[in-house]
C-alpha cells in the first residue's frame, strides 16, 4: 500500500533542508581551514595569506593552514580548490593570473573560474616595481628601453610564470616601447627575483614587498613603479606612466571558494576576513610590505573580478599577447 506523506511532515523536511546551510554557518569552522596559495613562500600573495590566516586562527580558535602550490601559472592550485568539497574548509588565496589573465590566454584550462569558483572577499593590492641588476647600468625605464632597442634580444626578463601578472606587465611594456626582450618564466616571483639579484637575469616586474629590501640595500635598481602615483615607500622612483602615459603594472589578491559553498558560510567567512583587514595594525603591517588592504565584500569583489576579466580580454586582443 502506498503511504502519502503527511503535509506537516513534508513542511518539516522542507524547513530542515532550508535551515541546514544556516546551521552549518553557525558552527563554521569546527576544524582546520586550508588556504591554498598559488605562489611560492615570500611572494606578496603568500604574505597576505599568512597575515590574514594567522589572525583568523586567533579569532576562530581553529588552525588555518597555508598550503603553497606554485607552478603552471597558478593552474595547479586553482584547479585543486575548484575541485575541492564546497564546505568552506578549502579556500584559494588567488590573484589575477589564474583567475582573469590565463583564461584569456590559454586554449583550455582544467577549470572555469566563473563556473567552478566563487569570489568571497578581496584581500589587497600592490604595485609592481620594474627592477634591474646593477650590472646592467640601467637607472630608468628609458635606459632599459634604449638598450633593448639598440641590442634586440640580448636582454631578458623574469616572471612568476606564463600568464602571470608580471609576464603580462612586461609584455605590455614591450608592446608600448616597441622592444624585444626574452621572457624567462619561473615557478613564482621570489624564485625569479633571486636570479635577478644574482645577476642571472637582467630585469623583472615584481611586487614592492619582496623587492623592497634588495632595492634599499643596492642589490637591485628600481627603474619604475607601476601605480597611478609614486609609491609612498619609494617616492624617488618614477612611475611607468611618467614615461608611458596610462601604463600601469600591479596585481590584486582575493579569497575564493569552490562553487556551491553554502551562502551562509561565504557570508560568515567574508565578514571575518573583512574584520581582520579593518584592523589598523594589520593594515599598517601590510602597508610596510607595499600592500594596500582592501576587504571588498562578496558583491563588490565579484563585480571587480568580472570587470578585470573583461579588461584583460580587451588588452590581450589589442596588444596581441599570446601564451608561450
Amino acid at each position: 500500500m502506498r503511504v502519502l506523506p503527511h503535509p506537516f511532515l513534508s513542511l518539516c523536511l522542507l524547513a530542515s533542508a532550508a535551515l541546514a546551510p544556516l546551521a552549518h554557518a553557525d558552527s563554521y569552522p569546527n576544524k582546520p581551514v586550508r588556504v591554498v596559495v598559488h605562489n611560492t613562500p615570500g611572494s606578496a600573495l603568500d604574505i597576505v595569506a599568512r597575515r590574514v590566516g594567522a589572525r583568523l586562527a586567533d579569532q576562530w580558535g581553529q588552525p588555518v593552514v597555508v598550503d603553497n602550490r606554485a607552478g603552471a601559472g597558478g593552474v595547479i592550485a586553482t584547479d585543486a580548490v575548484a575541485k575541492a568539497a564546497p564546505d568552506g574548509y578549502t579556500l584559494l588565496a588567488g590573484a589575477d593570473g589564474p583567475i582573469t589573465i590565463l583564461p584569456t590566454l590559454a586554449a583550455s584550462l582544467p577549470y572555469d573560474p566563473r563556473r567552478d569558483l566563487v569570489p568571497v572577499v578581496s584581500l589587497g593590492e600592490t604595485d609592481f616595481l620594474l627592477v634591474a641588476h646593477p650590472k646592467t647600468g640601467f637607472k630608468t625605464v628609458a635606459d632599459f628601453v634604449r638598450a633593448a632597442k639598440t641590442r634586440p634580444g640580448q636582454y631578458n626578463y623574469a616572471s612568476a610564470g606564463n600568464g602571470s601578472p608580471q609576464h603580462f606587465a612586461a609584455e605590455l611594456l614591450k608592446q608600448q616601447a616597441g622592444i624585444y626582450v626574452t621572457h624567462i618564466p619561473y615557478r613564482g616571483g621570489p624564485v625569479g627575483l633571486a636570479d635577478v639579484v644574482a645577476g642571472q637575469v637582467d630585469v623583472m616586474f615584481i611586487a614592492v614587498g619582496p623587492a623592497l629590501a634588495h632595492v634599499q640595500a643596492g642589490r637591485l635598481v628600481a627603474l619604475a613603479s607601476g601605480g597611478e602615483a609614486r609609491h609612498p615607500l619609494l617616492p624617488h622612483v618614477p612611475t611607468l606612466s611618467e614615461t608611458y602615459p596610462g601604463l600601469r603594472a600591479g596585481t590584486w589578491f582575493g579569497l575564493f571558494a569552490p562553487a556551491a559553498t553554502p551562502p551562509g558560510v561565504l557570508e560568515a567567512l567574508g565578514a571575518e576576513v573583512a574584520k581582520v583587514l579593518a584592523d589598523p595594525r594589520v593594515r599598517s603591517d601590510l602597508a610596510a610590505q607595499g600592500i594596500r588592504a582592501t576587504g571588498y565584500p562578496q558583491g563588490r569583489f565579484t563585480a571587480f573580478v568580472s570587470q578585470e576579466s573583461g579588461k584583460y580580454a580587451t588588452l590581450v586582443k589589442s596588444a596581441g599577447i599570446r601564451a608561450e
